[in-house]
């Protein structure tokens, strides 16, 4: 198929990967995918747009910033109609962003169907959280609501989110897939090493707690150190590796004081995706302390990938990826006592982490690869076009003009 694969966004961080993987796995399937872009063709050596627009972001007021969102979008239609007409996309793809209708009005004017991937539901998100707070909330759930009833297909990447959509905006549960992210198994295996982590960081052969991500209030790493501030009462020699900076990094190092545990605490800071594995293969157990209620967790499926042991909070999207006591281990959702408990257990059970380890990754194998997820989109892009859905790993052979 071609595939017009639209973003509007900076491409950097967990939705830069989440971008480049759906693109390469779309490639790596035989498909053909132009990008089109403030930032660029991320999986292109020099697409450097995304620093740039980042520092920009930071310059212009939180009110200013929305209508520069709403004045992208007769650039965005422009540009993408230009590729429509010499691209010929069987199926446009479009990363939902707060106010981006442009992907929306270029299908319906050429009459080509929209897949909408939905990450979070940004109107509500930009209203409960400070991290670029709306500054027209009654906007952007108007233009939200219009973006989601236009598109052909969404793309959701958790049930719950899915259940939002549904019950909060009224959309048609019909159109909607829940597909929950993805990792890359052959760069995220478990055979790699750690050793040069270990090392690094002087932990030798001491048991390891890690966590990786963007150190945020949302992700819990709060109730992570004071979960393991009890665990290491009766684990002196543990270690607790967070891969990752964040704006509540400096809080987090002084809550690490408080507790008693800086020492035992590694903040290693900000480090590039290919550097994570190392980081993840230095671990005994992995964390994903908390979550919003809608995400996918792009650290657990890398977690899973390596065949790591994974402690996580029972929540509803955590369950579409973790299967409790078998892929992995779920405690009571906000409890450090029950995430005590989990990593105390896994401790004293090094067997039992190898046990979740080998299933977790067997999961990914079968389930939660990007190419995975990809044969998923094209299937139902299938659908969508009115053709047989194709089976998994072959491509559609009919000519582009008879497409449509």
């Amino acid at each position: 198929m071609k595939v017009l694969y639209h973003h509007r966004t900076m491409a950097d961080g967990a939705e830069g990967i989440h971008i480049r993987e759906i693109v390469r796995a779309l490639r790596a399937l035989g498909h053909e995918v132009l990008v089109v872009a403030l930032a660029g063709d991320p999986t292109a050596p020099a697409a450097a747009g995304a620093s740039r627009l980042a520092a920009l972001r930071r310059l212009i007021p939180a009110a200013g910033y929305e209508l520069a969102e709403i004045g992208y979008n007769p650039v965005g239609y422009r540009r993408i109609m230009t590729a429509i007409r010499w691209f010929g996309p069987d199926f446009i793809y479009d990363r939902y962003s707060s106010y981006s209708t442009a992907a929306a009005s270029a299908a319906r004017k050429a009459r080509v169907p929209l897949f909408l991937e939905v990450n979070s539901p940004l109107a509500y998100e930009r209203s409960v959280d400070d991290h670029l707070r709306l500054r027209f909330p009654a906007l952007a759930r108007s233009f939200e609501r219009r973006i989601f009833e236009a598109a052909d297909r969404i793309v959701a990447v958790s049930t719950p989110l899915k259940r939002h959509l549904v019950e909060t905006m009224g959309i048609d549960a019909r159109k909607i897939l829940v597909l929950p992210n993805g990792a890359d198994p052959d760069v995220f295996t478990p055979d790699a090493s750690g050793e040069d982590i270990r090392r690094r960081y002087g932990i030798g052969d001491g048991f390891v707690v890690g966590f990786v991500g963007i150190l945020r209030p949302w992700h819990g790493v709060d109730l992570l150190l004071e979960a393991f501030s009890q665990f290491r009462l009766d684990s002196a020699a543990a270690h607790l590796l967070i891969v990752g900076d964040g704006p509540i990094q400096s809080q987090l190092e002084e809550r690490a004081r408080m507790l008693g545990v800086k020492d035992a605490v590694i903040f290693t800071g900000r480090v590039t995706h290919q550097e994570v594995r190392a980081h993840i293969a230095a671990m005994d157990v992995t964390v994903s302390p908390h979550a919003t209620f809608y995400a996918s967790p792009m650290k657990i499926l890398e977690y899973m990938s390596m065949g790591k042991a994974v402690v996580a909070p029972a929540m509803e999207n955590i369950r579409d990826i973790v299967d409790d006591g078998e892929t992995g281990l779920l405690f009571e959702s906000g409890s450090a006592a029950a995430l005590t408990a989990r990593l105390t257990q896994l401790k004293g059970d090094p067997m039992r982490r190898h046990e979740l380890g080998l299933h977790a990754r067997a999961r990914v194998m079968e389930k939660f690869t990007w190419k995975s997820n990809a044969r998923r989109v094209v299937d139902e892009a299938a659908i969508a076009l009115g053709w047989v859905p194709v089976s998994a790993g072959s491509t559609p052979g009919m000519p582009s003009a008879a497409r449509r």
